[in-house]
């Protein structure tokens, strides 16, 4: 039981998202960690000129703290279509390490110590951006693993607060407000469940639940429809089901 409990808290300190206090907690911590790595690389450097620890705090603030930022983004419910998507991601880190680079040269143009070559810049984000996507894809796999909240077991039972329906993989995903729970099902199961409760296939990934449509956006090519503040494709397939 022990063990049990250990796991499940580790599960909760890496793949839930944290808030207050923790959050504050353990951005310091990784702030104060990133700042260890960069002296001490230095260090290994056989660097003489290390400099104040000021150097690498600031270091660590540019160049280690926005990937914290984004792990603990990719738990959130909304950043689930980024995550799921190796291209969007990978587009994110680039975009994520291009500004990190340009603060960090700018640091360092304003205090008058230009010298690092591009190539060592990133040669130093190398170590975050590895834990941070190790860590974004271990998330994804505890999150398909989760066993499913007693609170939607029955998906006709709270068909009346779903927003939407995903399928991800031999799951799907339901849309409840700001949260989303993993069930283990097809969505054409999902379907059958819900097409008695108003609920409209609008395309192979999504199910969404008519009463929450707020509005039917573009042309047959490119329909949308716009359910809880999100817009979803709609497959060409499904188009006749949507007015």
């Amino acid at each position: 039981m022990a063990s049990r409990a250990s796991r499940l808290s580790l599960n909760g300190l890496f793949f839930e998202p944290i808030q207050g206090a923790r959050l504050l907690g353990t951005g310091l911590f990784v702030w104060l960690a990133g700042a260890v790595y960069c002296h001490g690389y230095q260090r290994l450097l056989g660097r003489e000129d290390i400099g104040p620890w000021s150097g690498s705090l600031t270091w660590s603030a540019v160049a280690v703290m926005p990937w914290f930022a984004l792990f603990e983004w990719s738990k959130q419910p909304r950043s689930a279509e980024a995550t799921r998507r190796p291209a969007l991601l990978l587009a994110l880190i680039a975009g994520i390490a291009v500004c990190s680079i340009a603060v960090e040269y700018l640091v360092n143009l304003c205090v008058g110590d230009v010298t690092d070559r591009l190539g060592l810049l990133m040669m130093r984000r190398l170590p975050p951006i590895g834990v941070t996507i190790l860590l974004i894809t271990l998330t994804r796999k505890a999150m398909v693993r989760r066993p499913p909240a007693p609170a939607v077991a029955d998906l006709s039972g709270i068909a009346e607060s779903v927003d939407w329906v995903e399928a991800a993989d031999n799951y799907v995903e339901v849309h409840v407000g700001e949260r989303v729970h993993l069930l283990r099902m097809t969505m054409q199961a999902a379907e059958e469940k819900l097409r008695s409760r108003g609920f409209v296939r609008i395309h192979r990934r999504y199910l969404v639940n008519g009463k929450r449509i707020a509005a039917v956006l573009g042309t047959n090519g490119d329909r949308r429809v716009r359910v809880a503040g999100k817009e979803l494709p709609v497959g060409s397939r499904y188009a006749a089901s949507v007015n």
